[in-house]
């Protein structure tokens, strides 16, 4: 079902192009996802965001798993594979005329994301103000390397690979994609000038 988590009357913006064994309908209007999960009209309900009705405490709705942390653990220890959470796609007509700009927002997010793990790594004036912040960050380096988050097509090959399998097997592609088809080539190699 598909609809607005927290507020009613939202309509799918994209139509999708699913397998014939997925249904998918729209909520009813005035409804709202989050609300439906508590009064038990949908069993469940997979969000970005945690829905209100989560928020509440009330015990109506929970996590599938309370223990999310430890299991996402087993499974990194396991696999090594923790999904990708973001992607980054230019338009194709800004890219056909510009391939440059493929290498130079790879370079720019890299460049944050160091900026980033420096601002982590300053433990004078923390980047958040959370209890546990730094051993959470020295716990997150023993368990993942000190690039937990790592960009690019070879440090994420496992993890894609894995991806594009299951995006295939479960006929949400036609064919199946190598993990280079998703990377624009200039991001695939480095040049010093």
């Amino acid at each position: 079902m598909t609809g607005g988590e927290e507020e009613p009357n939202r309509d799918e913006k994209i139509r999708l192009d699913l397998p014939p064994n997925i249904r998918i309908q729209p909520i009813g209007p005035g409804k709202t996802l989050s609300r439906m999960l508590a009064d038990g009209e949908i069993a469940a309900l997979q969000t970005a965001r945690m829905p209100s009705s989560y928020r509440a405490g009330d015990g109506r709705v929970r996590r599938l798993f309370e223990d999310y942390v430890d299991i996402e653990k087993a499974y990194f220890r396991r696999t090594r594979i923790f999904p990708i959470m973001h992607t980054v796609v230019i338009r194709r007509e800004i890219y056909d005329k510009n391939r440059w700009v493929a290498q130079s927002l790879y370079k720019a997010f890299v460049k944050a994301k160091a900026r980033a793990y420096a601002a982590y790594n300053q433990t004078a004036a923390l980047a958040a103000m959370l209890p546990w912040l730094v051993s959470h960050i020295e716990e997150t380096k023993k368990e993942m390397g000190a690039d937990w988050w790592p960009y690019g097509l070879e440090p994420n090959r496992t993890v894609l690979e894995t991806f594009l399998r299951y995006h295939h097997e479960q006929g949400l592609s036609k064919k199946r994609l190598a993990p280079e088809d998703l990377f624009a080539p200039e991001t695939l190699e480095s040049y010093k000038v």
